[in-house]
């Protein structure tokens, strides 16, 4: 019986602790400003909208536009041979062994 008493009293006692240092806070004086706390003026919605929406989209496509456009040239297009900027198997190049030529073969 002596060890049940203590457990219960253990844990209930923990127990009020671990409430009473979460509840605390809210008890804290909310009517007096911290440092930077001042809220400003609020944000209407089509600032949000410009600020959240159409600044993001806009990086976002120059990004694609710096990425993408370099493959849209002619220059870009005539380096490449089946959408590779070089044939991996080297199958239709030629090396020069003495005066004749051969293909490299696999």
């Amino acid at each position: 019986m002596k060890t049940s008493i203590r457990r219960i009293w253990s844990v209930s006692s923990a127990s009020a602790v671990l409430v009473t240092s979460s509840v605390l806070p809210a008890f804290a004086e909310s009517t007096k400003r911290d440092d930077g706390d001042q809220p400003g003026e609020p944000m209407g919605t089509l600032s949000a909208i410009l600020w959240f929406v159409v600044l993001p989209l806009t990086i976002t496509g120059i990004i694609a536009l710096l990425t993408l456009g370099p493959s849209w040239t002619s220059a870009a297009r005539k380096s490449t041979k089946g959408g590779f900027l070089d044939d991996p198997t080297l199958s239709d190049r030629q090396v020069e062994v003495g005066t004749e030529k051969r293909e490299i073969s696999y």
